[in-house]
């Protein structure tokens, strides 16, 4: 049978499509975001050349300040000391403590019905009208950051966890204790095991959390760091720098994202 031309034209826009939407290689991934670069390059020097504004600075304008406060001056790398620092000490701080709460709350339900309230009302409630009242008992040193981070990030590590560690199918648990497992081997052989991805998903999230607090409290409270250049160059309209101080922002959220990401595939290859 000799198909018609307009289903021989409907069979080829199907394989068109499916074709576009086959696994793309390595090359090919890396070749569509730098061709995605250089459109949004463009479009921004189009667009800051037709604003004429000097608030509004070119690309080309942006990437060499960009150069010039991270290998010129130089001013961007003690900022992003200052700023790190209260980010890896109040991320650590909610790993310990996040991640063996989620697996409690999952494991026990005393302690999933005692603590239940406060962790549904830590994801509903904002974080940011908190900076103040903490800043106020803390002080203005390291601490409040710490704290304010803290309260960032933990809960969605400890959600991610719980619900993770909840997806385990509880006929290995039963298994397991009917051949004699203690909890001990059901905690190291069946539960934590099952919630690796989960607990990897809650650290992704916390992680973007406790960064998004440490720049939220140095813009909104603290001018310290980071945020401090921000500010500063906002004040003295240099929005060349003002822009490559942010995108220096942007790029370190994106290279601890690649990082977590690199870590857990190493460490969960199975999955």
């Amino acid at each position: 049978m000799t198909a018609l031309p307009g289903h021989a034209g409907s069979a080829a826009s199907v394989r068109q499509v499916l074709e576009l939407r086959r696994p793309m290689t390595g090359g090919q991934a890396a070749l569509a975001r730098i061709v995605a670069f250089v459109i949004l390059a463009a479009l921004w020097q189009w667009g800051a050349v037709a604003a004429n504004s000097i608030l509004i600075p070119t690309f080309t304008d942006t990437m060499k300040a960009l150069f010039e406060t991270m290998f010129v001056t130089g001013e961007a790398w003690p900022a992003l000391w200052v700023s790190n620092v209260p980010l890896i000490i109040g991320y650590a701080i909610s790993v310990v403590i996040s991640v063996p709460l989620g697996l409690a709350m999952a494991r026990w339900k005393v302690i999933d019905r005692m603590l239940n309230p406060i962790t549904a009302l830590a994801l509903a409630l904002p974080v940011a009208p908190l900076i103040p009242v903490v800043l106020v008992a803390l002080g203005m040193g390291m601490t409040p950051k710490v704290v304010i981070i803290v309260l960032f990030s933990w809960v969605f590590i400890t959600t991610n966890v719980r619900a993770g560690t909840r997806r385990v199918d509880q006929s290995l648990v039963e298994m397991a204790r009917s051949f004699g497992a203690s909890e001990r081997e059901v905690w190291f052989r069946i539960l934590i095991p099952g919630a690796i991805p989960a607990v990897f998903a809650g650290l992704r999230i916390g992680l973007s959390r406790a960064f998004a607090g440490m720049v939220i409290v140095e813009l909104i409270m603290l001018p310290v760091g980071i945020g401090a250049l921000l500010l500063d160059y906002r004040g003295d309209f240099k929005a060349a720098l003002l822009y490559a101080t942010t995108i220096v922002v942007v790029m370190e959220a994106v290279l601890l994202a690649v990082a977590m990401q690199a870590v857990e595939r190493h460490l969960i290859r199975w999955k």
